[in-house]
């Protein structure tokens, strides 16, 4: 039986983690745009209070030092208005680093001295900002800065600001700042722990609660199962005794006639044939009792085909392989156009008793229907034991060619054709085997059914 229980259990397992993480990353995304969005509106407003007082004079530094390259000489240094304006900015406010760039990409100051001289004309965030836009991005702790090429140490929020004297007047450089988002970043993780906690524990409770409604779900699914199996085994038993009563009073009758009927019948015609009654009657009714012989004959042999039909006296007698062969034999001499090739390849001991008058049976209806369907005037019997525990029933009617064909389900081709082989079907089914049957379409019908002794 198919384990519900247990695939559903895993994949909802499986379904509650993924759709654990995957909020947990999108609210992780959804906080870092709202970082980052707010310390770069941050960032600007600080950048612009802080340089409009000093604007005309970080104009005149990033003038001085245009022409400076990564392999000149120490930068001139900062005017001191300049440098107590920086100085107070980072003292009074969240910002651990400031970066100023001339136009060439070129750092000029920075509050991390090893950091003058650098050359980041290739820095995204400087391309932005000396095209006239306004860069931010957040850089975890121990992660690489995608900006500066260089693995942080902080949690830090960087923001590139282009510096000119107005809207209209070309850009000179770049202002950086990278303020402390450490509180802000923390305060994100916590939020995302919880909330990844509770969308876990939420998760979990409707899975419990799954599981319980699929473990009722698969414990009713059983029980039916089970009450199916127990009705299936039920009618199978029903069935196999309406057999056996059937064959028993097939059996009874064809006793009855065979040794009750035909022996009077067999008896009044030896009497009648020895004569007594001429004698006492004279000639003249000589011709009369002379004709009552064939009928008796005709009679006798009536009764004994009818007895044969219900039961063959051989199948009890002499087992039914001898039967079968027999059968063949009649009918070949009934239908003359129609050859039977026989391939039993068993032993009368591997066929069990209550299967005997089942494949008599079925034998002879399918005999009957292809006597008057088949066109190849050729029929093949086989019965043999596969795997020494499946007893196979094979019929055909098709030519060498025809197997080589593909075969298509009879019913699919001769809803007629297939109600003729009903019975065959239905004895297999009763009797616990399984029944197949194929068409072949350059003619001829191949019939199947097997049996696990």
């Amino acid at each position: 039986m198919f384990k519900l229980l247990r695939y559903y259990s895993v994949t909802s397992l499986v379904a509650v983690l993924a759709t654990a993480v995957l909020l947990t990353w999108f609210y992780r995304q959804v906080a870092i745009q709202g970082i980052v969005q707010m310390i770069e509106q941050g960032n600007l407003t600080l950048a612009r209070a802080a340089m409009n007082p000093i604007k005309p004079t970080l104009l005149e530094y990033l003038s001085a030092t245009k022409n400076f390259r990564p392999d000149s000489a120490n930068p001139p240094p900062l005017p001191p208005v300049l440098l107590a304006s920086i100085n107070s900015l980072m003292q009074d406010r969240s910002v651990t680093r400031i970066k100023i760039f001339n136009r060439d990409g070129v750092v000029v100051f920075s509050t991390k001295p090893s950091q003058i001289g650098d050359g980041q004309n290739h820095n995204q965030g400087f391309i932005i900002a000396i095209n006239g836009g306004v860069a931010s991005a957040l850089t975890y702790r121990d992660t690489f800065n995608s900006f500066d090429g260089a693995t942080e140490e902080d949690n830090l929020m960087q923001t590139y600001i282009p510096v000119r004297a107005g809207p209209a007047e070309p850009i000179l450089g770049a202002f950086e700042l990278y303020p402390d988002v450490n509180n802000l970043v923390h305060q994100t993780e916590r939020t995302e722990f919880i909330i990844m906690a509770g969308a876990i524990l939420i998760l979990s409770v409707l899975y419990a609660v799954l599981i319980l409604i699929v473990r009722r779900a698969n414990n009713t699914i059983e029980l039916q199962q089970r009450t199916i199996r127990e009705r299936t085994e039920t009618l199978e038993l029903l069935s196999s005794h309406m057999l056996k009563n059937e064959e028993s009073h097939k059996k009874k009758i064809s006793f009855e006639l065979h040794e009750g009927l035909a022996q009077t019948l067999s008896a009044l015609k030896l009497k009648v044939e020895n004569g007594r009654y001429k004698r006492s009657m004279g000639d003249a009714t000589a011709g009369s009792v002379d004709s009552i012989i064939p009928v008796l004959q005709q009679a006798i042999q009536e009764v004994r085909t009818i007895a044969t039909d219900l039961r063959p006296p051989s199948l009890d007698d002499l087992g039914l392989l001898p039967t079968l062969n027999w059968l063949c034999r009649e009918f070949e001499q009934q239908h003359p156009g129609i050859r039977i090739e026989r391939e039993m390849s068993l032993q009368e001991q591997d066929i069990p008793p209550p299967l005997k008058i089942i494949l008599y049976r079925i034998i002879v209806k399918v005999f009957d229907e292809m006597a008057e369907h088949t066109k190849t005037g050729h029929i093949h019997l086989a019965l043999w034991l596969d795997g020494g525990h499946t007893l196979i029933l094979l019929i055909d009617d098709t030519t060498t060619e025809a197997l080589d064909e593909t075969a298509i389900p009879l019913m699919n081709i001769d809803p007629q054709l297939r109600a003729g082989f009903a019975r065959m079907e239905e004895l297999t089914t009763l009797s616990g085997g399984t029944f197949t049957a194929s068409h072949h379409s350059g003619g001829g019908t191949t019939l199947r059914a097997s049996w696990n002794r």
